[in-house]
């Protein structure tokens, strides 16, 4: 399944901390869009995929909002 989470508004670490209490959920091959307004999410979800072993599918910076897209 997929699954979104709007993070847009906070700064770091906030954005991780929320999305690494909303993947307690989740089950092995769910897909998570998190939305940020904060331009270093883009490296924190990064360095965060990696550490997890997560797959990082697409990060899509457009104007004022990034798109972060990985599998669990």
């Amino acid at each position: 399944m997929e699954y979104f989470l709007d993070t847009k508004g906070f700064e770091c670490p906030i954005p991780v901390l929320k999305a690494k209490k909303f993947i307690k959920k989740l089950k092995k091959k769910d897909t998570i869009l998190i939305e940020s307004d904060d331009p270093l999410s883009k490296f924190d979800f990064k360095n965060f995929c990696v550490e997890n072993n997560y797959q990082l599918l697409s990060i899509i910076h457009s104007k004022k909002v990034i798109k972060i897209k990985f599998r669990i």
